[in-house]
Formats: C-alpha cells, structure tokens, sequence
C-alpha cells in the first residue's frame, strides 16, 4: 500500500517537476531583497508577510525566519513586515541596487491584540486576510488557548457563518449555510494538509481527532464553496488545523484540567531541536466526563412495541497522540516532517436513525510531507477501526426480539464493526508568474485510494464478499494575476475523477478591487461539488433494526405496489453541485476597526437528500400502500437476512434549492489590550424544488436563518497578569427533519466568561471557564420524546433566562446546562 501512495506522488510530481524546472525569465536590471524575521527572544518567526509598499511585491518568512523579494526595481523603499500576533513594524529607506541584494533584519515585537493578520486556505498561499478571494477566518494560538474548555471546537463559536452546535461537554458539529443533517459531510476537515474524515462514513473527524488542543498553532475556517482548491467534500466550506512547529514552538507544557460533570483533563506538549537541522515534537492527552444525558424512546415501525434506549454510557473518555520528526534544509525554506498519531474514543454519536453508542473507537494516520517556499508535497495513510460500537435503537428493538439471548449477542446484532483505510498522495507548486509584476500561480494534483470492509455485516462487502474499494485523482490550479495597481483577477478550476461517477469540474473567478491598501472589494463565483459518501453508496444493513433496511444508492430503485405495479423509480445518487456567487468587503480603518462582510446567492442542484424511507410494507392500501423497493439494474427485492420484507431507507437526488445570505465579522481594538469583536448571520431558503414523491425531509434547510454574537477579549484585566474573555451568541429557532429526528430546535442564547492569570515567575497560568453561565430558551423539545418517522418530536413554548438554564442545540441530544472548567497550565 506504501509502494502505492508513493507511486502515484510520483506520478503526480515528475511533470510538475520538469516543468518548474524550465528556464525562468528575469530582468538583469532589478536587485532583490533578502533577510529574516524573528521574535523579541530571537526565535525565528514563519508566515510574517514582508512588502514593499507602493508595489505588489511581497513574500513570505518561512519556518527559519528567511524571505527573499526578487525583481525589484533599483531605488529607494519602504519594506513592511506584519505577522499575526505581532506589532507590524516599517522600515524606511531600504536601497535597492541593480543586481545587487539588499539584506534585512526584522525583529516584532508581541503585539497584545491584532485586528487582523494573514491566511493560508482561500489561495492555499500565504498572503494578507483583506487580500484572501474568500471569507476566511484565523484562529491563532491565543484565540486557541484563550477558548472555553479543554477542546479547540469551543474556538469556533465566534467564527462568522458557522453554525456551531454542541452535542455535549466535549462534543461539538460545524456546518455552514445551511442543509445540515444528523450526519453531516459537507464541510471539509483538514489537519496539517492531510484530510481528516473518517474512512468508512466520509464524516469529518471531529472529536476523533488524534491532535490535543496544546499542539494545535491556528485554526482556518473558510465559509462558502471551496471545492476548486479542495476537492469534492468542500463544497460549503474548509476547515484546517495547523499544528506547531517544533522549532518556532520548542519547550514543555503541560496543562491539567478539571470541572463540572466530573470533567478531567490532561494534556502535554514537548518538542526541541537537535542543531540547526532537526527538530521533535510529543504531545498526548486523556479527557474524560460524565456527560450530559437523555434517554430516547424508539418506535422503528407501527405495529411494534415502544422501547427505551437500553445501556447507554454517557460516560465519555478519550486518548489521543501525535509525534513527529522534522528535518530543516534543502530548498530555502525546505522543511521535511514525519508525523503520525492515534485516538481512542468512547462516546455517543447522534446518526439519522437515532444514536450509536461508540466503544473503542480507534483512529490514526501516519504522513510524511514536504514543504518550502514554493512546493509542498505530502503522503499519508488513515486508519480506522469501529472497536465494539453498536445501535442503541437496534439494539433495544434485538432485545425485545431476542429476550434469551445474552448482552454481548444482541451487541454484536447491532453492531458496526469495520476495517478502514485510505491512502493519498498529493504535490502543490506555487510561483510568480514571470513578467508579470504580483502574479502567482498555484497548481497541483491529488490521489486517494480508499479500502473499507465492514466484515461482511453494513457495507456492500455484505452483499458482495470484496472489500468496498474506489479511487479518485483531481488536479487544480490558480492563477492570481493583477491587472492594475487597484484591480486583481483570479481564476481557478479543479477537475476530480471518481470510480463510482461522473467527472467533475469546479470552476472559481474573482475580482478584486483595492482603491487603497488594506480595503478591498470582491465579486466571486464559485461552483463546487460534493460527492455522494460511502454511506450514500455503499451501505448494505439489512435489519438494521427488524423490519427496517439501509441501502446504499448505486443502482437506482424502482418502487412497486401489491401489485406489481411501478409506482416511482430512484436514479443512482449522483454529485450535488453549489453554485455560488458572492459580493464582499474587507477592510481595516486605524489599525483598529476590521471589517469582513459578505452577501451571497447559492444555487443548489441535484440535492443529496438525507435518510429517507422510500418503500414502507406496512403502509395500508388506503395510503398508497404498501410498497416495495428493487434494485434499479438487478430487479433484486430489498430483504432482510432471512428474505423478509423491509422497510428501505436510502439516499438519492431530489430537485434545486436556492438560497441567499450575508455574514458580517466586526473586530475593534478599543485599547491595544481591549477588544471588541461581533458577527451575524443571516440567511433565507428563496425556493426549493422537490419531486412530489419525495418526502419534506429531502430538502429540509434545517438550519437557523439568523445567530449572532458579541464577545471581549482583555488581554489586560486590572492588572497585567490577568486576561478575560466574554461571549455571548444566540440562534434562532429552527424545524430539524433529518431520518428519524423531526422536530423543532427551539431559539436559544447563552453566554460564556473565562478569566487567565499568569504567573510569572512560574511562567504558569491559571484558567477558569464557564460554559453556558447564563442561558435564554424560547421553548423546550421533549427530551425523552419519541423517535419516529412520521412524529413530530413534542415541542412547549416555555420562555426561560438565567442562570442555569438549560437548552438543547440538537434534537434527540441532551439539553445543556452551566459547566465550569479550572485548568493549570506551565510552561518550560
């Protein structure tokens, strides 16, 4: 499998190579300007942006510090070096000479709060937020550690357009405009460059994440298609994870935690250089809580008994763990990292058709990546593994059915178990376009190869005996050309090959107009598409519950009465495609004032609906029924294991959604020490088109059309010792219809406080945190109501505020209530 992945990077990179390995054209005329960035303690500082002002030249600081400006016009300069978290500093009177080079020292300073900074995923290049073709927004190390808990999910609260919705203590899900479901996988998970999804389902990571809060450097969440650079599974947005470098981030932190609910948590970082050329990094965490919980009742089908979730263990743990070897040289900038790391989860996941209880669910990946001023290339392999996770409504329902049999047996009825992997490769080349003063092209190719056995029990292997196997290539490219000294054009197309469909392309343009620096205007269009999962493709569970059956959508369906009769016919699933087009500004006034605000229209077609039930046997003849469901190209008839009849759910294409929105960040640094920081989020279903036959659920926006929220960060507090934060967010309410969860999510805000206080001569600091110290609710959605296709969960308006009150975020999850945090962390 290695030999496999490093092949296809070869593959990918030889023309690349030869081709940046051409001859270059440059003026004999111009000088260059070289030198390095570092701290106030002398560390070198990566990813500083350093300008020439008044031209479009600029670059970049790589992992050592260094840059180089080539092309540059003999005279005199002022070069600006700015870094997020740094206070920007100018240099006057920089000369540059004809073939000569001019070398320059920068050292920033600490700046206590920065309005803005630079971003790496809206071009997959370094460069300014307020010059990013995209809605993009950076959480740094601060923003990380300054968060609520021990988990970087609470650091997304406040980042505008996401719908951020907690599940639990420790447990949180994205998504972004709109069309959320229980399983929802239109939000791309990256972490260190690598995709972070899991294997057998295509869901993001999330939780399962094997990188502790301590090591992560900056979180980038990009809002809005973003499939041109990244492929099928961003069609609504990218969220990337980037962890620390040993050498810019060197010593010992440990952080120990604990709270409400009996919260525990544990985590270390080390790392360190050998020379001038290596360098290491450990980090491990334990966590573990008692979560917050509800008991659902399940109704699979009319006719059979109600029954309790039995033995669910709200009882959440994890352990995860990464290490990685780092080698600096080469290429200016060159930078070589092996890495790998692990997870093991125990928890409860919310799915389309009621709750999986996780046990012993393992992750882990191993990568090794390349990375300089102009190439990056990586190779990694995934692996995931179920453990003894199994279906607490499925298992309910095989109790009752089975009362002789013991525990474990009716477990292993309704289990999940699996074997899953999936290996890629993938080569980027970004570089200026010769002759063309602030040109950049960035281009690349992708290979993903994925291998995925549910041992013969919930994916197509069941119906198949062979692994669930498919490949997919894509290559992509960006150009970014200035057309003026004011105007910018961008130009990006991906085209992506799947085994299992069509090929697809995501085109992406923007303009880009800057009357003066730092404010800029942009018109986008993006069309991106999302892929149909494995669990869309390839699910193959027959009983997944007596009576009821999953399958995945290769084929297509045709729908028959009693009496042979076709009633309706499926088409195979297929890619949905979201066209989108986007007006915005960003702007930074003072120093002080930054402002990202952005309108869009988006065009959704071929919707993947969610789970939804298209043939139901015991539906009376009064009604339309009862139906059956047979394979499109086969004529197989969906039975169960023993060839009884079944209930079928599955995935499939309905019509066209159309919808509109804005989303508005404010940042204001009323001192340098004191800021204030504000977003909203508004968005609106224009029209949605569906088949008659297709049920509500196949569309349901489910998502709120208005949040909003306000926070403060004092870097300062009374003292210089003590930090604080506040924020408080609200969401509308919203009707939720995804499987078996329908129901209504009733309005809510809350509010969030943490205090820091550094300890100096500990170099120690001392975090208190409280979640959801004070909370509103406009009603409440039966925690223990029933879970059934057909029934609305019961919703009461019942208007509550203050502190200790409780709401829920999601339905079937539990209602959250105050949860407080006190942490110790120490730094070496």
């Amino acid at each position: 499998m290695i030999r496999r992945v490093f092949a296809a990077l070869s593959a990918v990179a030889l023309p690349l190579v030869l081709a940046a390995a051409g001859p270059t054209l440059a003026s004999a005329q111009t000088g260059r300007i070289s030198g390095s960035v570092a701290d106030s303690a002398n560390l070198p500082l990566a990813g500083a942006q350093i300008t020439v002002t008044g031209t479009s030249l600029r670059s970049v600081s790589d992992d050592a510090g260094r840059f180089v400006i080539s092309g540059v016009a003999p005279g005199t300069y002022e070069v600006r070096t700015q870094r997020v978290g740094q206070r920007a500093v100018t240099m006057a009177g920089v000369v540059v000479r004809a073939n000569e080079e001019t070398k320059l020292s920068v050292v920033l300073g600490r700046a206590p709060i920065q309005v803005a900074g630079v971003v790496v995923s809206a071009s997959r290049r370094t460069e300014k937020v307020t010059d990013a073709p995209a809605t993009v927004t950076r959480l740094d190390v601060r923003d990380i550690e300054n968060s609520v808990g021990n988990s970087f999910g609470a650091a997304l609260k406040q980042v505008k357009g996401v719908d951020f919705i907690q599940t639990g203590i420790m447990t949180v899900g994205i998504n972004v405009r709109g069309f959320n479901t229980a399983f929802n996988n239109r939000v791309l998970q990256l972490e260190d460059g690598r995709i972070a999804v899991l294997p057998e389902s295509g869901l993001p990571l999330g939780s399962l994440t094997t990188v502790p809060k301590v090591d992560i450097a900056s979180i980038e969440v990009l809002v809005g298609p973003g499939a041109a650079l990244y492929g099928p599974d961003a069609s609504s947005g990218v969220v990337t994870l980037t962890t620390k470098d040993p050498r810019a981030y060197r010593g010992t932190t440990l952080d120990v935690a604990g709270g409400s609910r009996s919260f525990f948590d544990i985590q270390g970082r080390h790392a360190g250089v050998m020379g001038e050329k290596f360098g290491y990094k450990l980090s491990a965490e334990y966590a573990s809580a008692n979560d917050w919980s509800n008991h659902n009742i399940y109704a699979p089908i009319a006719g059979t008994t109600p029954s309790p979730e039995l033995n669910a263990d709200f009882n959440t743990n994890v352990a995860r763990g990464e290490g990685a070897l780092v080698y600096y040289g080469g290429r200016p900038g060159g930078r070589v990292e092996l890495s790998s790391g692990m997870s093991k989860t125990n928890t409860l996941g919310l799915t389309n058709l009621g709750r999986n209880q996780i046990l012993g669910w393992k992750y882990g990946h191993a990568q090794l990546r390349y990375t300089d001023q102009n190439w990056f290339a990586q190779a990694y392999h995934v692996e995931s593994r179920s453990g003894q996770t199994y279906q607490l409504n499925g298992f309910a329902q095989n109790r009752l059915r089975f009362p002789a049999l013991s525990d474990d047996s009716v477990r292993a009825l309704s289990a999940f178990p699996d074997q899953a992997a999936f290996s890629a490769a993938e080569l980027q080349n970004t570089f200026a376009i010769p002759g063309l003063d602030g040109s950049h092209l960035t281009w690349g190719g992708q290979w993903r190869y994925d291998d995925v056995s549910s041992k013969k029990v919930w994916l197509y292997d069941a119906k198949t005996g062979e692994n669930v196997t498919f490949t997919n290539k894509g290559v992509y490219g960006q150009a970014e050309i200035p057309v003026t000294s004011m105007f910018k054009v961008v130009g990006a197309a991906r085209y992506d090959k799947h085994d299992l469909y069509d090929a697809q392309w995501s085109p992406k343009a923007a303009l880009l107009f800057t009357p003066v620096e730092d404010h800029t205007f942009r018109v986008t269009y993006n069309r991106a598409f999302k892929s149909p999962s494995i669990l869309q493709t390839s699910f193959w569970y027959q009983d997944f519950t007596p009576g009821i059956g999953v399958f995945g959508n290769r084929n297509g369906f045709v729908i028959k009465n009693a009496a042979g009769t076709t009633v309706r016919t499926i088409d195979p699933i297929s890619p949905e495609s979201n066209t989108t087009w986007e007006a915005g500004y960003k702007g930074i006034f003072g120093g002080k004032f930054y402002v990202d605000a952005v309108g869009y229209a988006s065009t959704l077609d071929r919707f993947q609906s969610p789970l939804t039930v298209i043939s139901n046997f015991l539906t009376p003849a009064a009604a339309g029924g009862p139906t059956f469901a047979y394979d499109g190209v086969t004529g197989e008839k969906m039975v169960g294991k023993t060839g009884g009849n079944q209930i079928a759910l599955t995935y499939f294409n309905t019509g066209r959604a159309k919808i509109h929105g804005t989303d508005v960040g404010l940042r204001y640094l009323i001192t340098p020490t004191v800021e204030f920081n504000a977003t909203t989020s508004l968005q609106k279903v224009d029209h949605i088109e569906r088949k008659s036959t297709d049920p509500a659920e196949a569309t349901a926006f489910n998502s709120p059309t208005a949040k909003y929220t306000l926070g403060m960060n004092f870097a300062e507090f009374m003292s210089k010792h003590l930090g604080a934060s506040w924020v408080v967010r609200y969401v509308s309410g919203y009707d939720f219809l995804s499987g078996v969860n329908i129901g209504r999510i009733p309005a809510f805000a809350t509010g969030d406080i943490s205090f820091g206080y550094k300890i100096p001569d500990m170099n120690a600091r001392i975090n208190l945190s409280v979640q959801n110290l004070v909370a509103c609710r406009s009603g409440t959605t039966a925690a223990n109501g029933w879970i059934a296709s057909g029934r609305t969960e019961v919703f009461t308006q019942d208007r509550k505020c203050g502190f200790g009150v409780k709401h829920v975020e999601m339905l079937n999850s539990p209602e959250l209530g105050t949860t407080a945090f006190l942490g110790l962390r120490i730094d070496r």
